[in-house]
């Protein structure tokens, strides 16, 4: 029997948002398949992982039951950085991993071609399941259309438990919510299809729709890393994933001239959604 690596995400040690979860699943899943394991990915914070996405050609579903911490031949190991290079292990182990940051080894180590192979490898792994299909089926964007995002994290109030893009002052608030309107009027002009826009704060997207843009579900605007952000939110989170890959291009805003850099965040969302979608990505 091949040894195994095993990557448990449980409500112990849970951290990070939704892509840097999934970039250690898929990155876990290139060491295992270089070191020609088996691999598992057991994720059960907050919600369980197979609820939302089914495995696909790499059977990577286990129980939590499964007693695999106590066999006698298990081995924890850290998917953090740095590894230098692939990691060897022995072909008869079950490694267990808790330990965990959001990065991707394929970009780490320069891997040709790095983004082809994680979006093979994410594909190999994980298929949208029926409940995700149908809630793309019921909100389909109708034919081409160009994806832009933007996060505020906390810079329009506090909506996460960090100390980073802290509030600005409500008047500051404003003229940074126009200046990002006013960007994506200028994506607008260049786009080559009419604008979806995405974003953490329903405040900000009720300001866009009143300006004639399209917008994603306010209802579902939320994120993971926020305690218990509900069912809806939870899967709008995988919804916008796919959705965002399904656009002709992806523009996601980072830099707003006159105003500091922490007002927005440089989220990987959708970079790794266009990533998957294999779209072209554009940070403005």
């Amino acid at each position: 029997m091949n040894g195994r690596i095993t990557f448990v995400i449980d409500d112990s040690n849970c951290q990070c948002g939704l892509t840097d979860r999934l970039k250690a699943a898929v990155g876990l899943c290139y060491i295992a398949l270089k070191n020609n394991l088996d691999y598992k990915f057991i994720h059960i914070a907050g919600f369980d992982m197979r609820d939302y996405l089914a495995p696909n050609k790499i059977q990577w579903s286990a129980e939590p039951t499964d007693g695999i911490e106590y066999a006698p031949n298990a081995q924890m190991i850290r998917y953090v950085a740095p590894y230098d290079d692939l990691p060897i292990f022995g072909n008869d182990i079950n490694y267990i991993c808790r330990e965990y940051i959001g990065n991707n080894v394929l970009e780490w180590w320069n891997v040709p071609d790095w983004q082809r192979k994680w979006r093979e490898l994410f594909w190999d792994m994980f298929a949208p399941t029926d409940i995700v299909v149908n809630e793309m089926n019921a909100s389909r964007i109708e034919g081409e259309y160009t994806a832009v995002v933007v996060r505020f994290i906390n810079s329009l109030g506090y909506t996460e438990n960090a100390d980073y893009n802290a509030p600005f002052p409500y008047g500051i608030q404003n003229e940074i919510i126009e200046a990002v309107l006013q960007r994506i009027e200028e994506i607008k002009m260049k786009a080559s299809s009419p604008l979806v826009v995405y974003s953490d704060s329903r405040r900000f997207l009720t300001k866009a729709k009143e300006r004639g843009y399209v917008i994603t579900d306010i209802e579902g605007v939320g994120n993971i890393m926020n305690g218990d952000p509900g069912t809806y939110v939870i899967l709008r989170n995988f919804v916008n994933l796919f959705q965002i890959a399904q656009a002709k291009e992806v523009y996601s805003i980072l830099h707003l001239d006159g105003f500091p850099d922490n007002c927005l965040y440089k989220t990987q969302y959708p970079r790794y959604a266009a990533i998957i979608g294999d779209k072209p990505f554009i940070r403005v």
